[in-house]
Protein backbone atom coordinates (compact mmCIF):
# COMPACT_ATOMS: atom_id res chain seq x y z
CA UNK A 1 0.00 0.00 0.00
CA UNK A 2 0.86 3.64 -0.19
CA UNK A 3 2.52 4.31 3.15
CA UNK A 4 3.91 7.70 2.47
CA UNK A 5 1.95 10.70 4.65
CA UNK A 6 2.30 13.37 1.60
CA UNK A 7 0.80 10.62 -1.12
CA UNK A 8 -2.87 10.40 1.45
CA UNK A 9 -5.79 12.53 1.43
CA UNK A 10 -7.69 13.28 4.50
CA UNK A 11 -9.96 10.28 3.69
CA UNK A 12 -7.37 7.82 3.04
CA UNK A 13 -4.88 8.63 6.03
CA UNK A 14 -7.27 7.00 9.05
CA UNK A 15 -6.26 3.80 7.11
CA UNK A 16 -3.15 4.65 6.85
CA UNK A 17 -2.87 5.18 10.58
CA UNK A 18 -4.65 1.92 10.46
CA UNK A 19 -2.68 -0.47 8.79
CA UNK A 20 0.58 1.05 10.24
CA UNK A 21 -0.75 0.26 14.06
CA UNK A 22 0.08 3.93 15.18
CA UNK A 23 3.60 3.56 14.31
CA UNK A 24 5.41 6.69 11.72
CA UNK A 25 9.02 6.90 10.94
CA UNK A 26 10.72 9.79 10.30
CA UNK A 27 13.66 9.51 7.66
CA UNK A 28 16.61 11.94 9.14
CA UNK A 29 19.88 12.85 7.66
CA UNK A 30 21.87 15.71 6.46
CA UNK A 31 23.35 18.36 3.91
CA UNK A 32 26.64 18.43 3.88
CA UNK A 33 29.61 17.41 1.62
CA UNK A 34 30.06 13.94 0.73
CA UNK A 35 34.20 13.37 -0.87
CA UNK A 36 33.81 14.93 -4.66
CA UNK A 37 31.97 12.02 -6.04
CA UNK A 38 28.82 11.88 -3.40
CA UNK A 39 26.12 14.27 -3.47
CA UNK A 40 25.54 16.79 -0.88
CA UNK A 41 22.27 14.99 -0.06
CA UNK A 42 23.78 11.65 0.61
CA UNK A 43 22.53 10.83 3.90
CA UNK A 44 18.86 12.03 3.39
CA UNK A 45 18.41 10.56 0.11
CA UNK A 46 19.42 7.39 1.35
CA UNK A 47 17.46 7.33 4.68
CA UNK A 48 14.11 8.06 2.64
CA UNK A 49 14.62 5.61 0.60
CA UNK A 50 15.38 2.65 2.79
CA UNK A 51 12.59 4.05 4.92
CA UNK A 52 10.41 3.71 2.17
CA UNK A 53 11.29 0.30 0.81
CA UNK A 54 11.21 -1.10 4.40
CA UNK A 55 7.65 0.43 4.96
CA UNK A 56 6.60 -1.68 1.41
CA UNK A 57 8.11 -5.19 3.35
CA UNK A 58 6.44 -3.65 6.53
CA UNK A 59 4.09 -1.64 6.67
CA UNK A 60 4.61 2.10 8.61
CA UNK A 61 3.74 5.54 8.43
CA UNK A 62 6.73 7.56 6.39
CA UNK A 63 7.14 11.05 7.53
CA UNK A 64 8.07 13.25 5.21
CA UNK A 65 12.35 14.12 5.47
CA UNK A 66 13.77 15.40 8.33
CA UNK A 67 16.46 16.81 5.46
CA UNK A 68 18.73 19.12 8.51
CA UNK A 69 21.08 17.61 10.30
CA UNK A 70 24.00 18.59 12.91
CA UNK A 71 27.26 19.39 11.41
CA UNK A 72 30.37 20.12 13.31
CA UNK A 73 31.96 22.40 11.33
CA UNK A 74 32.07 26.40 12.29
CA UNK A 75 29.78 28.05 9.76
CA UNK A 76 33.47 29.46 7.79
CA UNK A 77 34.58 26.24 7.45
CA UNK A 78 31.68 24.79 5.91
CA UNK A 79 32.05 22.95 2.27
CA UNK A 80 30.16 25.38 -0.01
CA UNK A 81 26.28 23.78 -0.62
CA UNK A 82 26.30 22.55 3.41
CA UNK A 83 23.40 22.97 5.77
CA UNK A 84 22.74 22.93 9.38
CA UNK A 85 20.95 24.64 11.72
CA UNK A 86 21.55 24.87 15.73
CA UNK A 87 21.02 22.14 17.29
CA UNK A 88 18.50 23.96 19.21
CA UNK A 89 16.28 24.41 16.40
CA UNK A 90 16.72 20.94 15.42
CA UNK A 91 15.37 19.58 18.68
CA UNK A 92 12.31 22.00 18.97
CA UNK A 93 11.48 21.20 15.72
CA UNK A 94 11.61 17.89 16.22
CA UNK A 95 10.04 17.47 19.31
CA UNK A 96 6.72 19.76 17.73
CA UNK A 97 6.52 17.14 14.10
CA UNK A 98 6.43 14.30 17.02
CA UNK A 99 3.19 16.18 18.62
CA UNK A 100 1.13 16.81 15.11
CA UNK A 101 2.33 12.79 14.06
CA UNK A 102 0.74 12.17 17.52
CA UNK A 103 -2.16 14.24 17.35
CA UNK A 104 -3.10 12.27 13.96
CA UNK A 105 -3.38 9.05 16.05
CA UNK A 106 0.10 7.62 15.64
CA UNK A 107 1.61 7.02 19.23
CA UNK A 108 4.91 5.01 18.31
CA UNK A 109 7.54 7.11 16.09
CA UNK A 110 10.89 5.88 15.01
CA UNK A 111 13.74 8.04 13.66
CA UNK A 112 15.76 6.23 10.69
CA UNK A 113 19.13 8.40 10.94
CA UNK A 114 21.91 8.07 8.31
CA UNK A 115 23.86 10.80 9.59
CA UNK A 116 26.73 9.85 12.23
CA UNK A 117 26.74 13.44 13.34
CA UNK A 118 22.88 13.30 14.98
CA UNK A 119 23.67 10.47 17.16
CA UNK A 120 24.48 13.03 19.91
CA UNK A 121 21.89 15.65 20.01
CA UNK A 122 19.27 12.47 19.03
CA UNK A 123 20.13 10.39 22.37
CA UNK A 124 19.48 14.05 24.32
CA UNK A 125 16.39 13.98 22.39
CA UNK A 126 15.10 10.91 23.63
CA UNK A 127 15.84 11.60 27.29
CA UNK A 128 14.14 15.01 26.98
CA UNK A 129 11.22 12.91 25.60
CA UNK A 130 11.02 10.85 28.33
CA UNK A 131 11.53 13.52 30.79
CA UNK A 132 8.69 15.68 29.15
CA UNK A 133 5.06 14.88 29.04
CA UNK A 134 3.92 13.14 25.98
CA UNK A 135 1.29 10.33 24.80
CA UNK A 136 3.59 9.11 22.61
CA UNK A 137 6.80 6.94 22.60
CA UNK A 138 10.23 7.35 20.42
CA UNK A 139 13.13 5.19 18.94
CA UNK A 140 16.15 5.76 17.01
CA UNK A 141 17.07 3.23 14.21
CA UNK A 142 20.63 3.91 13.07
CA UNK A 143 21.46 2.95 9.54
CA UNK A 144 23.95 0.39 8.41
CA UNK A 145 26.09 -0.30 5.65
CA UNK A 146 26.07 -3.81 4.34
CA UNK A 147 28.77 -3.20 1.32
CA UNK A 148 31.57 -4.66 1.39
CA UNK A 149 31.93 -6.66 4.84
CA UNK A 150 28.59 -7.82 5.82
CA UNK A 151 27.71 -8.78 2.01
CA UNK A 152 31.17 -10.21 2.30
CA UNK A 153 30.61 -12.18 5.18
CA UNK A 154 27.70 -13.59 3.77
CA UNK A 155 29.23 -14.76 0.73
CA UNK A 156 31.70 -16.80 2.94
CA UNK A 157 28.98 -18.27 5.26
CA UNK A 158 26.51 -19.18 2.20
CA UNK A 159 28.63 -19.19 -0.62
CA UNK A 160 28.49 -17.95 -4.18
CA UNK A 161 25.49 -17.20 -5.57
CA UNK A 162 23.99 -16.17 -2.01
CA UNK A 163 23.22 -12.78 -2.95
CA UNK A 164 21.39 -12.97 -6.54
CA UNK A 165 21.78 -9.18 -7.58
CA UNK A 166 25.44 -10.04 -7.47
CA UNK A 167 27.90 -11.62 -10.43
CA UNK A 168 30.90 -14.13 -9.78
CA UNK A 169 32.85 -10.71 -10.69
CA UNK A 170 30.50 -8.26 -7.97
CA UNK A 171 31.80 -11.41 -5.22
CA UNK A 172 34.88 -10.95 -6.08
CA UNK A 173 35.14 -7.29 -5.42
CA UNK A 174 33.42 -8.06 -1.83
CA UNK A 175 35.79 -10.15 -0.93
CA UNK A 176 38.91 -8.97 -1.90
CA UNK A 177 37.97 -5.70 -0.22
CA UNK A 178 36.82 -7.94 3.20
CA UNK A 179 40.27 -9.35 3.17
CA UNK A 180 42.25 -5.94 2.99
CA UNK A 181 39.81 -4.65 5.71
CA UNK A 182 38.67 -1.82 3.62
CA UNK A 183 38.02 1.16 5.65
CA UNK A 184 34.64 2.62 5.77
CA UNK A 185 33.27 5.57 7.34
CA UNK A 186 31.91 8.92 5.42
CA UNK A 187 31.77 8.80 1.48
CA UNK A 188 33.23 5.46 1.48
CA UNK A 189 31.60 2.39 -0.13
CA UNK A 190 28.85 1.37 1.92
CA UNK A 191 27.51 5.06 1.17
CA UNK A 192 28.70 4.77 -2.54
CA UNK A 193 26.73 1.21 -3.15
CA UNK A 194 23.77 3.04 -1.64
CA UNK A 195 23.53 5.95 -3.84
CA UNK A 196 24.64 3.86 -6.74
CA UNK A 197 21.30 1.43 -6.02
CA UNK A 198 19.21 4.88 -5.83
CA UNK A 199 20.89 7.32 -8.27
CA UNK A 200 23.90 6.05 -10.39
CA UNK A 201 24.24 9.39 -11.96
CA UNK A 202 24.83 11.28 -8.77
CA UNK A 203 27.59 8.99 -8.27
CA UNK A 204 31.01 10.85 -9.92
CA UNK A 205 33.32 7.71 -9.66
CA UNK A 206 35.84 9.59 -11.99
CA UNK A 207 36.14 12.35 -9.28
CA UNK A 208 38.23 9.97 -6.89
CA UNK A 209 42.17 10.31 -6.22
CA UNK A 210 41.59 13.84 -6.03
CA UNK A 211 40.84 14.15 -2.24
CA UNK A 212 41.97 11.88 0.11
CA UNK A 213 39.67 9.98 2.54
CA UNK A 214 42.52 8.87 5.20
CA UNK A 215 43.28 10.61 8.47
CA UNK A 216 45.14 12.70 8.39
CA UNK A 217 45.78 12.09 12.92
CA UNK A 218 46.54 15.41 13.58
CA UNK A 219 44.07 15.25 16.97
CA UNK A 220 45.04 11.26 17.64
CA UNK A 221 47.26 12.46 20.34
CA UNK A 222 44.09 13.58 22.61
CA UNK A 223 41.93 10.43 22.23
CA UNK A 224 45.03 8.81 23.24
CA UNK A 225 45.22 10.80 26.61
CA UNK A 226 41.45 10.24 27.04
CA UNK A 227 40.30 13.75 25.48
CA UNK A 228 37.10 14.11 23.86
CA UNK A 229 36.84 17.33 21.71
CA UNK A 230 34.59 17.76 19.27
CA UNK A 231 32.90 15.25 17.06
CA UNK A 232 36.31 13.37 18.69
CA UNK A 233 38.75 15.62 16.08
CA UNK A 234 37.04 13.80 13.05
CA UNK A 235 36.67 16.71 11.54
CA UNK A 236 40.56 17.46 12.03
CA UNK A 237 41.38 14.14 10.93
CA UNK A 238 39.06 13.78 7.70
CA UNK A 239 39.41 17.48 6.38
CA UNK A 240 38.15 16.77 2.89
CA UNK A 241 34.42 15.25 4.84
CA UNK A 242 35.60 12.13 3.07
CA UNK A 243 36.49 8.83 5.52
CA UNK A 244 37.34 5.80 3.94
CA UNK A 245 39.25 3.84 1.54
CA UNK A 246 38.34 5.03 -2.81
CA UNK A 247 35.15 2.80 -4.02
CA UNK A 248 36.40 2.75 -7.49
CA UNK A 249 34.63 -0.59 -8.09
CA UNK A 250 31.51 0.06 -6.56
CA UNK A 251 28.45 -0.79 -9.17
CA UNK A 252 24.57 -0.47 -9.03
CA UNK A 253 24.40 -4.44 -8.99
CA UNK A 254 26.28 -3.77 -5.55
CA UNK A 255 24.39 -1.31 -4.84
CA UNK A 256 20.77 -3.12 -4.95
CA UNK A 257 22.04 -5.94 -2.93
CA UNK A 258 23.15 -3.71 -0.02
CA UNK A 259 19.54 -1.54 -0.59
CA UNK A 260 17.67 -4.84 -0.30
CA UNK A 261 19.74 -6.15 2.22
CA UNK A 262 19.56 -2.95 4.32
CA UNK A 263 15.98 -2.52 4.32
CA UNK A 264 14.86 -6.19 5.10
CA UNK A 265 17.18 -5.58 8.22
CA UNK A 266 15.35 -2.23 9.02
CA UNK A 267 12.09 -4.09 8.10
CA UNK A 268 12.48 -6.18 10.96
CA UNK A 269 13.18 -3.79 13.12
CA UNK A 270 9.70 -1.97 12.07
CA UNK A 271 7.84 -5.18 13.25
CA UNK A 272 9.46 -5.65 16.09
CA UNK A 273 8.41 -1.71 17.29
CA UNK A 274 4.82 -1.97 15.60
CA UNK A 275 4.17 -5.20 17.64
CA UNK A 276 5.92 -4.42 21.12
CA UNK A 277 3.19 -4.22 23.85
CA UNK A 278 5.66 -2.78 26.25
CA UNK A 279 7.41 0.57 25.18
CA UNK A 280 3.83 2.92 25.23
CA UNK A 281 3.49 0.91 28.59
CA UNK A 282 7.16 1.77 29.92
CA UNK A 283 6.46 5.12 29.15
CA UNK A 284 2.83 5.64 30.55
CA UNK A 285 4.28 3.78 33.88
CA UNK A 286 7.55 6.58 33.94
CA UNK A 287 4.82 9.60 33.09
CA UNK A 288 2.32 8.46 35.94
CA UNK A 289 3.33 11.54 38.54
CA UNK A 290 2.97 14.16 35.72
Amino acid sequence: METRWLYHTSETFPTLVEESKGVCVIPMGCVEKHGLHLPLGQDIIQATHITYMASQLETVCVFPDFTFGDYCNAAPGQPAGTITLPVETEMLLLEQLCEQISRNGMKKILILNAHGGNKTWLSTFLRKMYNTKHDFVMGVIFVDLPAPHGMAETLLQKGSGAIPELTVEDEAILLRHHEENMKLGHACFGETAFMMGIAPQAVHLDRLGIESGLSTHKADYLKKAGLEIMAGGWDINYPNNYDGDDPVDCNERIGKAALRIEAERVAHAFKVFKEDENVLKWHQEMQKGW
